[in-house]
């Protein structure tokens, strides 16, 4: 299929899912339309924008959304299919020669699965750290892209870590494809799983809950568009210039924000809520001022994430009068993939939390003037209900400003990484509905007690009779199997990890894993 193919294709697809019909939309039936598709479109010489907003919006103005019943993780209680639940034994007899414990399967899917492992604590013994083993089902070369996506993130304090294990040999030589990812197990699961919870308890999160879960996935942002910087602090965009190599998701939502512990992470302290992360980069990609004007690229990611997620950027109408990249013709929202679309996609998230429902199938956009910061912005928000229906006066008026805002049709019309993280600190140090107090006794209630830290370990072996999983990826192990995943008592990844560790002495928020050494094995070169 040619390039102009997938564009008159893609036209007619976005035209099915701008009525809500996506769902009916066929290939195979509409193969004679597409085919006689005016594309680019020559009348009106440009798109239209919007029409004038309705005279008196209130309840009635806005559809419903429905309402959170079930989450993933409760689709998937009936268990993983015989071809998983195979791959999943495989793996488990390859990792129990390193001395990890299979635990569960904790999810899957088209492209992959992904398992919790127990590794052995001191002795031998198990009760030690968690991690998450993430491989292909499929040679998709997903893992491939997403593991290089997390080494970028390596500093991030608001992303998921990955680590990198020197050891699978086994692995190495097996036909999983393309290996595999080990990644930082955050024990409270997905974020859907708390809104679903929430809305089944027929409850709201407090107003201090959702700006301090915002303050939270904010950091990760910023983060996300600054990919390979190094965050000795806290993620801050505040004395950063504008970012140019952004880190595109394509896929923020609530199934791939996961939700850790309380405590202390980097400088801030997680008392009010737990840690939120950003997870699952596997669809990411870096979009720079080039990138932007690359056809085919800017073309084919237009699809890029799930359904219900499409951006503006990806949806608007504004497509079908370029044939060539849109933000090369000077289009200001098509094809513009910068950090404002993780701000969009971010914004729904927290729509979720406000409303505990999804997103109508048909976005609704409504014009809607607002005071974004020092300027005034008249265009289309996709949270106009947020405002208008009145069904969530309860919550917070600045949130909800704020959020609608986020969901503002063109890129820039919403805030910015700065705007909002001044935003966000401002309102936090204001009084909210509940003290800190009050906050932190919700907190243990709804997600549990706080787990206590653990006593610190004993002092460490020396660097040859250890393990070492660090969270720093490696440089030198030789070959590019060995680059993924090193081997078992390298004297090179040894020294590479000792350095590591001496050098990252001082930040004890990096998850380490250490284990006590296995009986040495010899391994054929």
């Amino acid at each position: 299929m040619g390039i102009l193919d997938v564009q008159r294709e893609q036209t007619d697809y976005f035209a099915y899912y701008r009525m809500g019909r996506h769902s009916s939309w066929s290939r195979q039936k509409r193969r004679d339309a597409i085919r006689n598709l005016e594309f680019p479109r020559r009348r009106p010489a440009r798109w239209p924008g919007f029409g004038p907003p309705p005279p008196n919006p209130g309840r009635n103005t806005f559809r419903e959304p429905a309402p959170y019943r079930k989450s993933q993780e409760d689709e998937k209680k009936e268990g993983p299919s015989m071809g998983v639940q195979r791959r999943a034994r495989r793996l488990e007899r390859l990792l129990a020669q390193e001395g990890m414990r299979f635990e569960k399967v904790l999810g899957w899917g088209g492209f992959g699965m992904a398992c919790l492992f127990d590794m052995p604590g001191r002795g031998g013994q198990g009760g030690g750290e968690k991690v998450v083993v993430k491989i292909e089902l499929e040679g998709r070369d997903t893992i491939e892209k997403e593991r290089r996506n997390y080494e970028l993130m390596r500093d991030a304090h608001h992303v998921l870590h990955m680590y990198n294990l020197a050891a699978e040999e086994a692995i190495e030589e097996s036909d999983l494809a393309a290996g595999g990812l080990f990644l930082e197990f955050m024990e409270r699961g997905t974020l859907e799983k708390w809104i679903v919870k929430m809305a089944k308890e027929r409850k709201t999160f407090s107003d201090r809950a959702l700006w301090t879960i915002f303050d939270c996935l904010a950091s990760g942002l910023v983060a996300l568009a600054y990919p390979g910087k190094k965050w000795r602090a806290e993620e801050s965009a505040v004395n950063c210039e504008s970012p140019l190599d952004t880190l595109v998701h394509f896929d923020i939502d609530p199934t791939n924000i996961l939700v850790g512990g309380f405590g202390t992470f980097g400088q801030r302290n997680h008392s009010i809520a737990p840690i939120h992360k950003i997870g699952d980069l596997g669809l990411g990609e870096i979009f720079n001022f080039r990138a932007r004007r690359e056809t085919q690229r800017v073309w084919y990611a237009r699809q890029s994430g799930k359904i219900y997620l499409y951006t503006p950027e990806q949806f608007t109408e504004e497509w079908d009068w370029h044939i060539a990249a849109p933000a090369s013709e000077g289009a200001p929202t098509a094809g513009n993939y910068r950090e404002s679309m993780n701000i969009w996609q971010m914004g729904w998230t927290m729509y979720a939390l406000i409303t505990l429902c999804w997103p109508n199938e048909k976005k609704e956009p409504f014009v809607w003037a607002s005071r974004v910061f020092d300027r005034t912005v008249r265009d289309a928000t996709y949270g106009g209900d947020l405002m208008y229906s009145g069904r969530y006066d309860d919550t917070d008026r600045d949130l909800r400003r704020l959020v609608a805002q986020c969901l503002y049709h063109s890129p820039l019309s919403r805030p910015t990484l700065r705007e909002l993280e001044v935003h966000i600190k401002d309102k936090m140090r204001t009084r909210l509905d509940k003290s800190e107090e009050d906050a932190r006794a919700w907190a243990k209630r709804f997600y549990g007690e706080p787990e206590r830290r653990r006593p610190a370990p004993p002092p460490a072996p020396p660097a040859r009779e250890r393990w070492n999983m660090g969270a720093h990826p490696l440089n030198r192990f030789g070959g590019a199997a060995r680059a993924r995943f090193g081997k078992v008592f390298s004297n090179e990844s040894i020294l590479d990890l000792e350095r590591v560790r001496r050098r990252r002495a001082d930040e004890d928020h990096r998850p380490v894993i250490r284990r006590q050494p296995q009986p040495r094995r010899f391994w054929r070169d």
